[in-house]
């Protein structure tokens, strides 16, 4: 078609002189106005977890970010190279502790942050005196893998079709909850509501929320004991 295009060494030139410096420009204006919010804020709640470039254990850069949960926006991110921390298993605690030290010295109190279940995670922040909770769907995750596990027992193929409501009752118990007893007893409800017995005895949660129903499928049920 003979087309003229520039050449990459040309994109590279425009990019570097102009493109970049001009995002770089507008989100560090963006994120001070961001941080100056959030540091006269006493309630600050973040979610943080990486993201690498490869999976498995051979990434060589990673990026930690860190999102305010009310507001749903971005407050930082974090560039991690694996050879600064002696390879990538490290890289997601040496992100988390950049992020939690620049949020630190821009006088952000934190109440909390929301992670994965990362041990190395779970160790630094219980020795930062940081108050951590796990994100859901990690948690979903995890129990969902051991419940395909026992699916496969004998005697226990009938939780197979369980699966499903399980995984949205972990969902809706983490959404609808207020504090932890509130929590537990709607976790545990499950229990009871899979042997068809709707009222519990936790007064933190005493009866299922759904109207009364007739089931298509009475062979789901299951037998305590089982």
């Amino acid at each position: 078609m003979k087309l003229h295009l520039f050449k990459y060494d040309t994109f590279r030139h425009h990019a570097r002189m102009c493109i970049e410096p001009a995002i770089v420009y507008k989100w560090r204006n963006w994120q001070d106005e961001m941080l100056q919010l959030l540091a006269q804020r006493e309630k600050v709640i973040v979610g943080g977890d990486m993201r690498a470039d490869s999976p498995g254990h051979s990434a060589k850069y990673g990026s930690y970010t860190m999102m305010d949960l009310e507001t749903n926006t971005i407050v930082d991110v974090q560039l991690v190279q694996s050879n600064e921390v002696g390879g990538s298993y490290h890289m997601e605690k040496e992100g988390l502790k950049r992020g939690l030290d620049f949020l630190d010295a821009r006088g952000v109190t934190l109440d909390c942050i929301v992670t994965d279940r990362h041990p190395q995670i779970q160790k630094f922040l219980r020795e930062r005196n940081v108050n951590q909770f796990y994100d859901v769907w990690h948690v979903e995750k995890g129990i969902s893998k051991q419940l395909e596990k026992v699916c496969k027992l004998k005697g226990c193929e009938k939780i197979r079709k369980w699966l499903y409501s399980i995984k949205n009752h972990i969902f809706w118990t983490a959404a609808s909850s207020s504090s932890g007893p509130e929590r537990v007893a709607k976790w545990t409800s499950m229990l009871n509501h899979m042997q068809n017995k709707h009222t519990h005895e936790d007064s933190n949660f005493p009866a299922c929320l759904h109207g009364t129903r007739r089931s298509r499928d009475t062979k789901k049920w299951l037998a305590a004991g089982m």
